[in-house]
């Protein structure tokens, strides 16, 4: 009986992998299609009675229309400059949502489709489509890095460190990626089941996907972003404090007069940015991390490369401590610094600040 159960639980996970795969084909049908204006391979994405619908942006009303008006609006061979991505897919059975973005210059549509499988093929039943004005973007960067030194224990990025500012900023409107230096899925702890915007963050599809999806440093564009943000976890102590991607993204990030912010033994990476004028961007400014106590109270300061806290002065920053665990953010220019993961949500808050006086023109 138990073996059964196994391969029927096999079975399920391939046919939905299966059908995942088919329906990414569709999407990308839709996709590609509309980018090229292969007005053949769009229409096949869509079932022959599907319907479109939107909401007129004059009136307010209910517009609907049926998916060959929608192929009928594009020039056969044209090629229209935006973006597509598949931001989600949830599959049940013979039925599955996805949510996909378009992204043009100054504008973002996200149509959120509705698939049904008949006669073992995907295609589109319906979708309803919005839009708003194109969002700026924040990079969160994480290690990954997962071996606690020769402890034979498991580190990685703080969870916790994550989701307590990924909430506030997406909250707030903004657009968020992840990279580490090796990309895609990284060990993590510190997940907080009591906390609200942990829970929020582990339950939401999206951020979670882009998050176990992070996207190598390497592969980083620096200038289509705002500001950057350095969780902490351990595993930064060892990957992210010498990678050169990084510390070229921040730098270009910053002189590009964007805000950089890092939590917890997030600074670490910060340890040996230069600026364009040869000097440490921590120099002479006010921050904090991890303080050495705190991390002899844990009883990891003889398993860390090196103590933050002293690093950071080293370099010339001007540390602020406060007692061990309690909430601390500094701030100074478009540098702000969070000593633990308490300070987190505040962190994130203060980057917010420093961003919208950016946009309103204000230092």
């Amino acid at each position: 009986m138990f073996c059964l159960m196994m391969c029927s639980t096999v079975l399920f996970a391939q046919q939905d992998q299966s059908d995942t795969e088919l329906i990414r084909a569709t999407l990308n049908n839709y996709i590609e299609g509309k980018i090229n204006g292969d007005t053949a391979r769009l229409s096949s994405a869509f079932h022959p009675h599907a319907d479109l619908r939107y909401r007129d942006f004059n009136t307010g009303k209910l517009m609907p229309f049926s998916s060959s008006e929608y192929v009928k609006g594009f020039r056969p061979g044209r090629k229209i400059n935006f973006i597509g991505k598949i931001i989600s897919i949830d599959v049940a059975g013979h039925a599955a949502q996805a949510k996909v973005e378009i992204q043009y210059p100054a504008v973002t549509y996200v149509d959120y489709v509705n698939l049904l499988k008949i006669d073992d093929e995907w295609a589109i039943a319906s979708k309803v489509l919005s839009s708003y004005p194109v969002r700026k973007k924040v990079l969160f960067v994480i290690t990954s890095h997962d071996q606690l030194g020769n402890s034979g224990r498991k580190t990685g990025f703080h969870l916790g460190e994550v989701a307590q500012a990924y909430k506030p900023f997406y909250d707030a409107g903004y657009d968020i990626d992840f990279a580490s230096p090796k990309g895609g899925k990284t060990h993590s702890y510190g997940a907080d089941m009591n906390n609200a915007a942990d829970v929020w963050f582990i339950q939401n599809r999206e951020a979670t996907g882009k998050l176990f999806n992070a996207s190598k440093l390497s592969e980083i564009v620096p200038k289509k972003y705002d500001a950057v943000y350095f969780a902490g976890g351990h595993g930064v102590m060892w990957d992210l404090v010498n990678d050169s991607a990084s510390e070229m993204i921040t730098r270009t990030i910053y002189e590009n007069n964007g805000v950089v912010g890092a939590v917890c033994h997030g600074p670490a990476a910060l340890t040996n940015v230069k600026l364009s004028n040869g000097r440490f961007l921590i120099q002479g400014k006010v921050l904090t991390s991890f303080t050495n106590k705190e991390e002899r109270e844990i009883e990891l300061d003889k398993v860390v490369p090196f103590l933050l806290q002293d690093e950071l002065q080293k370099k010339g920053g001007m540390f602020k401590p406060l007692a061990n665990w309690q909430s601390n953010v500094q701030v100074d220019q478009r540098l702000v610094t969070g000593q633990n993961p308490a300070s987190t949500g505040k962190l994130a808050e203060e980057m917010i600040r420093l961003l919208k006086n950016k946009s309103l023109g204000r230092n």
